[in-house]
């Protein structure tokens, strides 16, 4: 069994280390550390595997909780003064940085328009290949939760597309 999660894991690895690093705002380091941690709790079986999900949607419910609770231990490490030489947290979309592309860069500006719950689900189903059902499995959520937060993220997007599309991609072109 734990050689066949090392096989996933490895299959896994990149689009595991982009969901994290979406889950953790963009920090690098924030994402590292949490998805060392998924992957411990996956090899020693604390977060057990039951099959109800696609193995790429368990790891990515065990990244994100390993990062939610990281940032918990953070923020209390930051209330009581024990981590104040750490840099600030990069925002969500700043992590991006290189730039792919006019398109891209419009999509990313409307992306982070969304909601937290709507960038979730994005992430998972456009980037990672993941089913709504799987999304929400990743995600935590009810299954016709995630339906509501794809729906409206969708909308959302083409909205913004739509209505400044056009302005962000002459921005970007002469930049």
């Amino acid at each position: 069994m734990v050689d066949d999660w090392h096989n996933t894991l490895r299959d896994l690895h990149e689009a595991a280390f982009r969901w994290a690093l979406h889950c953790a705002g963009g920090d690098q380091r924030d994402a590292e550390d949490a998805l060392q941690s998924a992957y411990e709790a996956v090899l020693d079986g604390s977060a057990r595997f039951d099959g109800r999900s696609s193995a790429k949607s368990f790891l990515f419910g065990v990244i994100r909780n390993k990062v939610r609770a990281q940032r918990r231990r953070s923020l209390w490490r930051r209330f009581l003064g024990m981590d104040a030489g750490r840099e600030a947290t990069v925002g969500p979309g700043q992590w991006e940085g290189v730039q792919r592309g006019a398109l891209v860069a419009a999509m990313s500006q409307a992306r982070g328009k969304l909601s937290p719950k709507q960038q979730e689900v994005v992430e998972l189903v456009f980037y990672h290949d993941l089913t709504i059902e799987e999304a929400a499995r990743a995600m935590g959520v009810g299954l016709g939760t995630a339906r509501t937060h794809y729906a409206r993220a969708k909308d959302r997007l083409r909205e913004e597309l739509e209505s400044g599309g056009e302005e962000w991609i002459a921005e970007t072109t002469s930049a």
